[in-house]
């Protein structure tokens, strides 16, 4: 009787958890609620929760595939209560710069950095149109420019012209 029950609670649990069947022969079986996909190679970082915090990618480098998972598919983050969400709608955090602000889903162009900065903050790659991956970071507010880490106004993004060496045209 006792072996009989066993086997029993084993097959429920497996039929219940047939997300984590696992066999050496035999590919892993995901059963992922909506919102959410099968991944079978994962990164080891679970980067797909909604950021607490800035840099939060930052904080680990993946060493290779972690175990197959569901995962919040493109432009959803995972929500503090575990359900998949639009990453526009992740709780901010805290930006702890000057000329800073949080931003749910910033720019692929314009990107925040001087290389990047126009006086009215448009991207200076016209006509292109890219779909990026929303990743909420600090940003440097309106009419600021990361330079060295830090937010400054567009004009201090400029590099001064120096002189030219003369240039001699004929013998």
């Amino acid at each position: 009787m006792t072996r009989v029950v066993f086997v029993f609670l084993f097959l429920v649990f497996v039929t219940v958890r047939s997300d984590i069947v696992e066999d050496d022969d035999e590919k892993i079986i995901l059963n992922c609620p909506d919102g959410e996909e099968e991944d079978y190679c994962p990164s080891t970082c679970m980067n797909d929760k909604c950021p607490r915090k800035e840099n939060y990618l930052h904080m680990c480098v993946s060493d290779g595939c972690g175990r197959p998972r569901c995962k919040c598919q493109f432009n959803t983050k995972r929500a503090p209560n575990g359900t998949c969400i639009d990453t526009k709608f992740c709780p901010p955090f805290k930006c702890h710069n000057p000329h800073e602000e949080f931003v749910a889903c910033p720019p692929y162009c314009p990107k925040d950095d001087c290389d990047h900065a126009s006086p009215e903050g448009l991207c200076l790659i016209n006509g292109l149109i890219l779909v990026a991956e929303c990743q909420p970071a600090c940003r440097c507010i309106k009419g600021y420019w990361r330079k060295d880490g830090e937010c400054v106004p567009y004009s201090e993004c400029l590099v001064p012209v120096t002189s030219l060496p003369p240039v001699f045209f004929g013998k």
